[in-house]
């Protein structure tokens, strides 16, 4: 379930590039906080605090954000923007939330354990969906939801409607969509699987090939010195 961290943000009356990027160049991000018929706080966060943040409670931590207008305002991270080349944060949006109603967020799926069709038939276990959409109390947001896939065989599927969460939680995705499935070994894979072992065998049956070329070179010396 997620916990409240306290974030100091700093307000700013400037916006634009240039401000942006002095706010990057001294260590620190913009941001903007708005929702919950409140007017927009545009601010900014040290960079070192929010990743830390993220890396400790991840993207569904409550966020007490202190931005000294108006006191501390509970608030989920809603949006951040990278630098689609260097990866960086660039900019942070916060949502503004009530701790008392739902609110849907993004949950990550991650699967337990290795499947059967996998571990004895050589089959693909496919991810095909990494996030679901949870509606719940801010307060009750799962950290991920794990999904054992030990039982899968080729050809099974697990899909939204088969997960599971706690409390009053309850996911809003699509119940028919497809989370994982366990699909039969490709053509290519199971070609090269082939080789592999027809490797292995010419290895085993045939010792005496390597040999071949020091007997040449032994002939070709005796042969110079009777020459």
């Amino acid at each position: 379930m997620s916990n409240t961290v306290v974030l100091k943000a700093e307000p700013r009356a400037s916006v634009g590039k240039q401000i942006a990027k002095q706010l990057r160049a001294g260590g620190r991000l913009p941001a903007v906080v708005y929702g919950e018929k409140a007017e927009p706080i545009v601010c900014s966060i040290d960079r070192k605090e929010l990743e830390t943040l993220l890396h400790d409670q991840g993207r569904n931590a409550i966020v007490s954000l202190e931005t000294g207008t108006r006191g501390s305002d509970s608030t989920i991270i809603k949006e951040i923007q990278h630098d689609p080349i260097r990866g960086e944060i660039l900019h942070v949006d916060f949502h503004r939330i009530d701790l008392t109603r739902k609110i849907v967020v993004e949950v990550r799926v991650d699967s337990e354990g290795i499947p059967t069709g996998v571990r004895n038939e050589g089959g693909i276990l496919e991810h095909m969906l990494h996030y679901v959409e949870v509606e719940c109390l801010p307060t009750e947001i799962p950290e991920r939801i794990e999904v054992d896939v030990t039982e899968l065989n080729i050809g099974d599927n697990i899909h939204v409607v088969d997960l599971a969460v706690d409390g009053d939680a309850k996911i809003v995705t699509d119940p028919d969509r497809t989370v994982f499935a366990v699909a039969a070994p490709t053509l290519r894979q199971t070609e090269e699987e082939e080789e592999v072992v027809e490797g292995e065998e010419e290895v085993v049956e045939g010792e005496e090939g390597p040999q071949e070329p020091e007997v040449i070179e032994r002939g070709k010396r005796e042969d110079e010195e009777e020459a």
